[in-house]
């Protein structure tokens, strides 16, 4: 081989053919663009939980109750030269006397000394001096103080005590912003807790105990050792490491949809480089051929073209990859609202190599078989060129071998990005089924039409139809890349819709827009005439009874999680229950699953509703036996019957829902669901529970989700922004596809301007041609990308499905359209051409 030869002539021939091959390498820019965009992100999140792993918990150890621990369990973990400090939070309401105004807030008495890591970002500075004083003074939300129109120095109450505002709180020890934005955090010193009478009796109140160790102390020992005793006083130990694991467990979610949108554009791009190529190497076949007359080799020619495709992988990726590394400045801003860590900005190496390097094995590849045409070229064909037509690839085993490699590459990459196996392999088989299924209805299509009479009809349908099925169609080709295309994209689509339009519709379709929490039994009455004053309505009242887990099935904790035959998980015994009790169901309560009793005593064993997810991630069975504890006494239970609810309702939902005749006599508090219709008057019924009642918290539901949904927004148009990105690759994998045909189509034009065909007859059998292959195509693609969806979204996301049907009904329309508008775009450019000139080209 001349080696010199093949490199002159590729140098050559790619700098005067660059525009006809260059706008198809966009599609894989783009892929790899957002390859790695999202895995340095994704490497910098881990890298920085993994580095502030002390900084988001503040301490090297929490001990967490919904009690207070006990002294002689703090004295075993208070080694020698052990900082503890104490922080009791709770959800109350802050009162602002100054403009009568109140906004629900995550209220932490906190003790000087934490965080032992880290620091409170604090405005000013000179407030933390005050703080280490333990002056009257509360360290608050920006938040607050912007909706609550307050300034340094103001003043908030908390049930009986006044504090001054000395300092603006930037974010809280191991909070995101998102969590602020729903309840907002306030610190004020814990010496001052036990004046303000905020803590009742049945009061929700997270007890939070911090300790700093030496670096000597194996942590995880002492927690080993100490176990047991945890265990029976239902406390957690909580250590860097595994709130590093809980954190890194959220950011999954959102890791799994950037792979997703990774590994859709990437695919996408894949096709667009293929079908690329194709075309590309379709008009040089006469260039080819002369080289052949020229003496060059079948294998020569072959390389000077594989150079080329080398060179513009090349040149791909590295395009692609530093637009990735730019894209990825800007995603601490649009996703560090959703994580408790600093997000860096750090450029990862190894992302931009790897993305090189899977441009050029893409480029190889995806563009392997179309440069195999060129092994078929043979000098005659220059004289001959109506023979280029029909050239193909006719080596069947290194077609074979091009399959096996094309899938290995897709089955190993979805590896690298699900980190599972069986998950890829199932992802692997889904693409060749779906584009079994997409061939199958198209290849259907065409035997159904090839017997179908048509002579009735007018010219232009005719044609339109006979386009489908004539030598040489489109129609399993375009349909199968169009249905592809869009199968990935739906996918895409679902799982956004899943993530983020889910959650930010939560609490829209309720009627209830304040909660009133945390009522006591001797306040019941006299709240409930102030609300009878106020001529409210009240949507729901519910008792709240506090008890914990004892037994299942006879068998204590210990016993039944060393039960190898049960999937009982560990917070099964751990939580703390708060249920309720009433003798019927709601509208957001559906049975699945045996009888609800409505009325029961306890005096027998009680028949109790359980919620369908808490079944599903609990590991309990239907019939079990329960023991709780309520107050000190034992109440024996069974699962009767199984209950869906919808949780996305804003009002008192419960996971465990009791008979009435039960619980009537334990210890509990309320919660009242009230809809106030004007938005102005929330925060007069606010102002006025507060002054009567300073223990109980008046949630406007607005307010939060406001807030929430500003967030949201930001994040959410990130996801859209990506997934028009992967929509643009498709719509240039169609562009594309539709290009291959261009040279069929010009000759086709050519004959039918020479029969008397005008050009309006050839842009309505174009019209009728595309918009068939468009309709039929998008409409299995969205109905297969809607099952895929459910697979992804039930097997890796472990999220509730739902069809994002307005989406898919948008995308299938855009692609219908635009099928039909490139497809009679050319249509229009080729009748252009004289007839006579695509004649004598034969």
């Amino acid at each position: 081989m001349r080696i010199q030869f093949v490199i002159n002539n590729a140098r050559r021939d790619l700098a005067n053919s660059i525009y006809k091959i260059g706008p198809f390498i966009i599609s894989i820019i783009i892929g790899i663009g957002t390859l790695v965009a999202m895995t340095n992100f994704s490497e910098n999140v881990v890298k920085d939980i993994d580095n502030q792993a002390k900084e988001m918990l503040g301490a090297d150890l929490e001990l967490r109750a919904n009690h207070p621990v006990k002294d002689s369990l703090l004295t075993v973990f208070r080694r020698e030269k052990t900082e503890m400090a104490k922080q009791f939070n709770f959800a109350s309401m802050a009162f602002d006397p100054k403009h009568q105004t109140s906004r629900m807030v995550d209220l932490r008495a906190l003790e000087k000394g934490y965080p032992f890591y880290g620091a409170l970002e604090i405005s000013p500075k000179s407030a933390w001096k005050r703080w280490e004083n333990e002056e009257k003074i509360a360290l608050v939300d920006s938040a607050v103080l912007y909706q609550m129109n307050l300034s340094i120095g103001d003043s908030l109450r908390f049930g009986k005590e006044t504090f001054e505002i000395a300092g603006a709180l930037k974010k809280g020890v191991g909070q995101s912003a998102i969590m602020a934005a729903a309840v907002p955090i306030i610190y004020f010193p814990f010496k001052y807790l036990e004046s303000t009478a905020l803590i009742q009796k049945g009061s929700r109140v997270n007890y939070r105990y911090y300790m700093a160790y030496s670096d000597t102390l194996n942590i995880q020992n002492l927690i080993n050792q100490n176990d047991v005793l945890l265990e029976e006083e239902s406390v957690r130990a909580i250590t860097s490491e595994n709130n590093t694991a809980r954190i890194g467990r959220f950011f999954n979610d959102i890791d799994a949809f950037l792979k997703l949108i990774s590994f859709v554009s990437l695919l996408l791009g894949c096709i667009g480089v293929s079908s690329g190529i194709f075309i590309y190497v379709k008009s040089k076949l006469k260039s080819i051929a002369i080289l052949r007359c020229l003496g060059a080799t079948a294998m020569e020619t072959f390389m000077i073209y594989l150079l080329q495709i080398l060179f513009l992988g090349l040149i791909g990726g590295i395009i692609g990859s530093t637009i990735g590394v730019v894209a990825q400045f800007s995603f601490p801003a649009l996703f560090g609202d959703l994580l408790m860590v600093e997000l860096s900005n750090d450029i990862s190496i190894k992302a931009i190599a790897i993305g090189i390097l899977l441009s050029v094995i893409i480029s190889i590849l995806f563009g392997w078989y179309p440069l195999l045409q060129i092994l078929n070229v043979s000098p005659i064909y220059v004289l001959r060129s109506f023979l280029l037509e029909g050239n193909t690839v006719h080596n069947k085993k290194l077609t074979f071998l091009l399959f096996v490699t094309i899938s290995g590459f897709i089955l190993f990459f979805s590896y690298w990005l699900l980190e599972d196996i069986t998950k890829s392999f199932i992802f692997l088989m889904a693409i060749f089924v779906v584009i079994l299924i997409l061939g199958s209805i198209c290849f259907s299509l065409i035997s159904i039409l090839k017997r179908r009479n048509l002579n009735q009809l007018s010219f232009s349908l005719k044609y339109g139809i006979s386009q489908l099925f004539r030598p040489n169609n489109q129609t399993l080709l375009l349909g199968t890349t169009i249905g592809l295309g869009v199968f990935l994209i739906i996918c895409m689509l679902s799982i956004r819709g899943i993530l983020m339009d889910k959650v930010s519709e939560v609490g829209n379709d309720g009627s209830a827009n304040l909660i009133l929490y945390d009522v006591q039994k001797s306040q019941k009455e006299k709240l409930a005439d102030l609300i009878s004053n106020e001529n409210l309505k009240v949507e729901q009242e519910a008792a709240v009874v506090t008890m914990s887990l004892e037994y299942l099935n006879g068998n204590n904790k210990k016993v039944t999680l060393k039960d190898s035959t049960k999937n009982i998980k560990r917070w099964v015994f751990d939580r703390e229950y708060r249920v309720t009790y009433r003798d019927h169901l709601k509208p957001n309560e559906v049975t699945v699953k045996g009888e609800f009793t409505g009325k029961s005593s306890i005096n027998e064993v009680v028949p109790i509703s359980v919620s369908e997810s808490f079944m599903e991630s609990s590991g309990l069975q239907f019939d079990d036996i329960l023991t709780f504890n309520v107050q000190g006494f034992e109440l024996k239970t069974r699962i009767a019957h199984i209950r869906k609810v919808d949780f996305a309702r804003m009002e008192a939902n419960f996971v465990v829902l009791f008979p009435s005749g039960v619980l009537e006599a334990a210890p509990s508090i309320y919660v009242f669901a009230l809809n106030v219709k004007e938005k102005a008057k929330i925060a007069q019924i606010q102002n006025r529970v507060i002054e009567q009642f300073p223990n109980v918290s008046a949630i406007d539901l607005g307010l939060v989700f406001n807030s929430i949904n500003e967030i949201l927004g930001r994040v959410s148009f990130v996801f859209r922004w990506l997934g028009g990105l992967c929509i643009f690759t498709g719509l240039l994998v169609l562009w594309s596809f539709m290009s291959i045909g261009k040279y069929q189509r010009k000759k086709e034009a050519g004959v039918l301007r020479a029969i008397g065909a005008k050009k309006k007859h050839l842009i309505r059998i174009s019209l009728i041609e595309y918009f068939s292959i468009g309709s039929i195509s998008t409409l299995t693609g969205i109905i297969l990308g809607w099952i895929g969806s459910w697979c992804l979204a039930y097997f890796v996301f472990d999220l509730p499905f739902y069809i994002a049907f307005k989406n898919s009904m948008i995308l299938g329309s855009i692609v219908i359209l635009m099928t039909i508008l490139i497809g009679v775009l050319f249509m229009r450019t080729l009748s252009k051409v004289p007839s006579v000139e695509v004649l004598k080209e034969d």
